[in-house]
């Protein structure tokens, strides 16, 4: 049920190692395949409705992508067809960044949204996730991206209930964001020291046989430079 990756880092780099083992799991998620990163703070995106351990383009991407930041998504289609526009990383411009998202699970009744180029439940709640991350930020002087995004999460599981699996990436360009709540799908961490300084991975499957650590369910991990900035309260 599609996996996710996820590489923050204190200088610009590239994941050679863990890409290609990421890949090795596209033959259970064969809808699509995307890789995200990060160009003088514009959000670029290379992705396609192919199985990516068979596509040279993934290979491709993989060799160009260099960035502090960067996301990537194996697609499993739980229903919307096998399209570009369905795979993730999804991405929007909000308050002169561009934020990208990649999402495991799924969202039963999400609404359509008017932003959205696809027709995925992941999309929608992607929108709908920047939306209140705007609405905050307006209703006061002093609002963070933190907690702003962190109301916004809570207010898919008050929107739609039980009807929700929820593991996401999502980035501002600076912060890479991780969110664990899907039953079954864990997710887990790994910090590497590198020597420019710190990296950490974040993934859905272990890629190697090092120490990764299962990220606490339900709790926003806040990643800033490959260092844990933040590990929040239960939501």
């Amino acid at each position: 049920m599609c996996d996710i990756f996820g590489m923050s880092c204190n200088d610009a780099d590239r994941a050679t190692r863990s890409l290609p083992r990421f890949a090795e799991y596209a033959h259970r998620n064969a809808d699509g395949w995307g890789i995200g990163w990060y160009e003088n703070g514009a959000a670029h995106v290379e992705r396609a409705p192919t199985q990516g351990d068979r596509d040279p383009r993934f290979f491709e991407a993989m060799e160009e992508a260099r960035s502090e930041v960067l996301i990537a998504h194996l697609r499993y289609s739980t229903g919307a067809p096998s399209w570009e526009c369905n795979c993730h990383p999804f991405v929007r411009n909000h308050r002169g960044r561009e934020w990208m998202m990649a999402h495991n699970g799924w969202v039963n009744d999400a609404m359509d949204h008017p932003e959205a180029m696809g027709t995925t439940d992941s999309e929608q709640i992607f929108n709908e996730i920047i939306d209140e991350v705007g609405k905050y930020q307006d209703s006061g002087t002093i609002r963070g991206i933190y907690p702003a995004l962190k109301l916004a999460i809570e207010n898919v599981f008050d929107t739609y209930g039980r009807g929700v699996r929820l593991n996401l990436l999502i980035s501002d360009g600076r912060s890479l964001y991780a969110f664990h709540h899907y039953p079954g799908k864990p997710m887990f961490m790994l910090r590497r020291s590198k020597m420019y300084g710190g990296a950490v991975l974040v993934s859905t499957q272990k890629l190697t046989e090092e120490d990764w650590e299962p990220i606490p369910e339900n709790r926003l991990l806040v990643i800033d430079g490959g260092e844990v900035q933040v590990l929040s309260s239960a939501i």
